[in-house]
C-alpha cells in the first residue's frame, strides 16, 4: 500500500493511518478511531547524529524528531514524517526500547488529523524554532524548547506522560514539579 503521495506505509501504519491533505499541507490522519493512550504507529527511520541535522539543514532538519541526547530520528519517507504540530495536539512521541512509537493522548477519531506538539520534542538544550500555524485557539505562535512552554502546560504534559525522558532530561533541575508518567500503550 502507498500514501496519496506515492510513498509506501509499513505494514501497521496501513491499517491504521493514511496520508493526505491538511490544513496545512500534508497531513497523517486515522484511519481508524483510537483510545487514549493507545499506540498508533511505530515512527521508523534512521538515526543521525544533531551535527548532520545543522549540516544538512532545510527540509531534513525541519522533519527530523529528537532521539536521544544527541541524535535526531530522520522519517524520511515513512508516515513519521508527515505528523503535523499542534499546541492543542490530540497524540505524542514515546521513546520504548530504543524506538520511537506515537500514541493517542486523548480519543481520535476515524478521518481525523493526527498531531503532536513539536515541543514535547525540542530538549532545552536546543535552539530550534518555528513559527506555528496550527491555527488552533490555544495556538502559542512560536515553537520553542519544552522549557518555554507555560508550567501549567509543562505539567500537564509530563503528567499525561507526553514528554520523552530525554527531553526531561534536558530541563533545569525543578523546572516540573509533576513526576513523569509512562503512558499506557
Amino acid at each position: 500500500m502507498q500514501n496519496r503521495n506515492g510513498s509506501p506505509l509499513g505494514a501497521s501504519a496501513e491499517r491504521n493511518v493514511v496520508v493526505g491533505r491538511a490544513r496545512i499541507g500534508q497531513g497523517l490522519f486515522a484511519k481508524r478511531a483510537f483510545r487514549a493512550g493507545q499506540t498508533i504507529i511505530q515512527i521508523r527511520g534512521r538515526v543521525v547524529h544533531w551535527k548532520l541535522l545543522w549540516e544538512i539543514g532545510g527540509d531534513f532538519q525541519a522533519n527530523c524528531i529528537r532521539f536521544g541526547p544527541e541524535t535526531y530520528l530522520d522519517p524520511s519517507a515513512s508516515p513519521g514524517r508527515w505528523i503535523n504540530h499542534s499546541c492543542e495536539p490530540n497524540a505524542a512521541i514515546g521513546k520504548v526500547n530504543n524506538q520511537l512509537f506515537l500514541f493517542a493522548a486523548a480519543p481520535i477519531r476515524a478521518g481525523a488529523e493526527i498531531t503532536f506538539d513539536y515541543s514535547t520534542t525540542i530538549g532545552d538544550d536546543d535552539v530550534w524554532t518555528m513559527r506555528c500555524k496550527c491555527g488552533g485557539a490555544a495556538c502559542r505562535k512560536r515553537i520553542r524548547n519544552f522549557g518555554a512552554l507555560t508550567p501549567a502546560l509543562r505539567e500537564s504534559y509530563v503528567e499525561r506522560g507526553m514528554v520523552p525522558t530525554f527531553i526531561l532530561a534536558t530541563l533545569e533541575p525543578g523546572l516540573v514539579a509533576t513526576r513523569a508518567r509512562t503512558p499506557r500503550r
